[in-house]
């Protein structure tokens, strides 16, 4: 039996929550596969700075060292900013992933020109940053948009939210030519399907890639290097 723990940094979500997001991610893993969801104790209702992200990155740190204790085989930073996401590598032998990291890899793998759909437009700068701290090829990025929607926000009005993304996802389509788009945000799982079949491109979905990677980073031994993650 594998055993993926999945740390939300967000502080604050209810045990019901919680237990839906468990569910829903059961979706991308094998049978065999149990997935535990926790959210942080103390922060932040929401990523959506760099502020935010220096401010969830130790209790991360420390629930990702604690699920290793207890027995996990891999871990999921459930946050497309990836807080805490390289400290978190160096402090287990576990595999650690991270959503973001994980989603612009395999859109490179998918198509040759991406735009990511983030939650805010004064995020937009951000998410680039972001991307090009971590190695992403910018030449590659088309654009990002933001839907102008609180993160604490995107599961409130389900079809508004859905209406939203079909509205941006149809801009970076016709008017960019983007041929793969991220959802930069893992408050948007599962809202990408219409959207994908209307416009005929993959559409990744941060929140199920990252826990089947997690699942298969354990069921095949694959871990971060030692040599690159090295603590001392």
């Amino acid at each position: 039996m594998t055993k993926i723990k999945v740390i939300i940094p967000n502080s604050g979500m209810a045990k019901t929550t919680l237990k839906e997001r468990e569910k829903m991610l059961s979706q991308a893993v094998s049978s065999n596969t149990t997935i535990s969801v926790d959210c942080i104790e103390k922060g932040p209702l929401s990523v959506e700075s760099l502020i935010d992200e220096v401010l969830v990155a130790p209790e991360v740190l420390q629930r990702t060292v604690e699920a290793e204790k207890e027995g996990f085989d891999a871990v999921v930073i459930y946050c497309f900013s990836d807080p805490g996401l390289a400290a978190a590598r160096q402090a287990v032998k576990i595999p650690v992933v991270g959503p973001g990291e994980t989603s612009m890899a395999v859109a490179c793998m998918l198509g040759q020109r991406i735009s990511v759909i983030t939650t805010l437009s004064n995020g937009v700068s951000r998410a680039r940053m972001k991307l090009q701290q971590n190695g992403f090829n910018m030449n590659r990025l088309l654009s990002v948009y933001g839907l102008d929607i609180p993160v604490v926000d995107l599961r409130e009005n389900e079809q508004q939210t859905k209406a939203r993304l079909t509205q941006i996802v149809e801009t970076a389509v016709l008017k960019d030519g983007a041929e793969v788009i991220v959802m930069g945000c893992l408050g948007l799982a599962g809202y990408g399907k219409e959207a994908e079949a209307r416009f005929d491109i993959p559409i990744i979905d941060p929140a199920f890639l990252a826990v089947s990677t997690a699942g298969m980073f354990s069921k095949l031994g694959i871990r971060h290097s030692g040599k690159t993650y090295r603590c001392r």
